[in-house]
């Protein structure tokens, strides 16, 4: 009886120990008929590089607050209308000579109505109808949240100062509904730089 318990051990933990080596070996395991039908499916190879041509975020840059300043809900006469353009800038600096353009990925939650414009937080006291809109320096040009704006050229250093650029963007309200309520309108943008 011993003997027997002892073969059923060993034989268990083959199968745990295969079972390991398996999942940690690229091998596919068969999830079991439980998980569904299997079916041919293909590859998805992902590619990419790191580098070290970046420039430095000036610090006033990488966490600013702009003022859109405040508005009287019957200003917004109709789904569209915009306030005035408040400028903003991102400066970046100690740019190597590697690189000579650097651009702005900007992103946050996409207002539901309108997936080019940031959302406002939501929150009890937020609030609705309307939208924060973003555009390029010439205040003509609209960037939608998920996309990369113009490049800006990076200006070259001297031999004891590396590059920099200064990017200047506008950023304004804009209604998305015939009525806009009062309450807060705050909204994040997150963005990344692009270096070229």
């Amino acid at each position: 009886m011993k003997t027997q318990f002892r073969i059923m051990a060993l034989v268990v933990s083959v199968f745990v120990s295969g079972a390991a080596i398996s999942e940690n070996s690229g091998v596919t395991v068969n999830p079991n008929s439980n998980a569904g039908t299997q079916g041919t499916g293909g590859q998805v190879r992902f590619t990419g590089s790191i580098t070290d041509a970046s420039c430095n975020i000036d610090t006033e840059s990488a966490s600013q607050v702009v003022d859109l300043g405040k508005w009287a809900g019957n200003y917004f006469t109709a789904a569209g209308t915009a306030t005035t353009k408040t400028p903003f800038h991102i400066k970046v600096q100690d740019c190597p000579e590697s690189v000579t353009s650097v651009a702005v990925l900007f992103d946050g939650n996409h207002d539901a109505t309108d997936k080019n414009l940031l959302a406002i937080d939501a929150g009890e006291n937020a609030a609705t109808g309307i939208a924060i809109e973003l555009y390029e320096a010439n205040q003509s040009e609209k960037i939608s949240v998920g996309s990369i704006s113009e490049a800006y050229p990076v200006n070259a250093g001297s031999n004891d100062n590396d590059g920099s650029a200064d990017l200047t963007f506008y950023a304004d309200y804009r209604s998305i509904a015939e009525n806009v309520t009062a309450g807060d309108a705050n909204g994040v943008a997150n963005f990344n730089m692009i270096y070229n």
